[in-house]
């Protein structure tokens, strides 16, 4: 296989409590550059201490580098307002294996796994807000979630279909989509609700990560009145 071509560069901002972007997913052989961007003192720490700049927090003007030769995660903090473990000021770095290429000159990449999602919607929601589904989901890379629902109306043969819902994240945040109903479809909904006091939402919600792996997870919202 062909060598990677050289790495791409990329920055973080380190102000007060946050890291901007906290997570970042780069590719085997790119390199990070954090910036210190306000009056506070604050530092990089790697959660394994491997990685250290400045050596304590410091308030000056610095930037301090690091290139990532070999794939994996690696987590870092501030020492000064953050912790080991993704505490406070902290963050990720997600470093992919490098694109190389295989016969024909196409491109050929080793990261194949899909990304980690999770539902935290509430199994039961009373009302529609604002004509809407309300699901979470969290991941654990940066990815584009895709979020469907059904709804069930009993002894009919029939769905109400809301509308799908889609949102860039980062990753090990909780993100909430709206799924919404038009004005028709929420009228329906709302008599199909009152007659049969309970109707229950099919939701599929789908993850694909920056190098096109997906993941699908189900849940069940059950409506009462």
């Amino acid at each position: 296989m062909a060598a990677p071509a050289q790495g791409a560069s990329y920055e973080v901002v380190a102000t007060y409590r946050v890291f901007t972007p906290a997570d970042i997913t780069i590719v085997q052989g790119d390199s990070v550059t954090w910036r210190h961007g306000d009056a506070y003192a604050h530092n990089v720490r790697s959660d394994d201490s491997s990685f250290v700049a400045p050596a304590a927090p410091d308030s000056s003007a610095w930037s301090v580098t690091r290139t990532f030769d070999t794939p994996g995660t690696y987590r870092y903090h501030c020492a000064a307002h953050g912790l080991a473990g993704g505490i406070d000021m902290s963050g990720a770095v997600w470093v992919q294996p490098a694109i190389t290429t295989g016969p024909g000159g196409q491109p050929v990449t080793a990261d194949k796994t899909a990304p980690a999602l999770e539902l935290s919607s509430k199994r039961r929601q009373r009302v529609l807000r604002e004509r809407a589904l309300l699901v979470r989901a969290e991941v654990n890379e940066p990815s584009r979630i895709v979020a469907r629902a059904f709804v069930s109306i009993p002894r009919k043969r029939r769905s109400l279909r809301a509308r799908s819902a889609s949102k860039q994240v980062a990753p090990r945040t909780v993100s909430e989509l709206s799924l919404r109903l038009s004005k028709r479809t929420a009228a329906v909904f709302r008599r199909a609700l009152r007659k049969h006091s309970r109707l229950t939402a099919r939701v599929t919600v789908t993850a694909t990560d920056q190098a096109g792996n997906r993941r699908s997870a189900k849940q069940k919202i059950v409506f009462k009145t």
